[in-house]
């Protein structure tokens, strides 16, 4: 990633408000530059100061305990302290995702 578009990833992770939640695909469809949701999802390693724990699978569930179970148990913390919640499966309902905007 350009250090160029690492501002404009940070303004559309933190254009997501509060008890909301979007996907990496949305994140990537919305850059200036349309990236694919994996390497936003990538990207995101780079902005560790951003409300990382509102980006998740557009399928609602969280990718990141594949990783680091530690860091899925946090970001589940996280969200449900904002007022998400998780369905019986652990993934998170589609009323709870937003609509983030393009950046022109």
């Amino acid at each position: 990633m350009s250090r160029e578009r690492i501002p404009e990833l940070k303004q559309l992770v933190e254009s997501i408000p509060k008890g909301r939640v979007t996907s990496y695909g949305q994140i990537g469809r919305a850059l200036s530059n349309p990236v694919s949701g994996f390497l936003a999802g990538k990207w995101m390693d780079q902005c560790p100061d951003v409300p990382w724990c509102r980006v998740m699978r557009a399928k609602g569930d969280l990718s990141i305990g594949k990783m680091d179970l530690v860091l899925e148990a946090e970001q589940r913390m996280r969200l449900e302290s904002e007022g998400v919640v998780f369905d019986e499966s652990s993934r998170v309902p589609q009323n709870f995702f937003y609509e983030i905007e393009a950046i022109d």
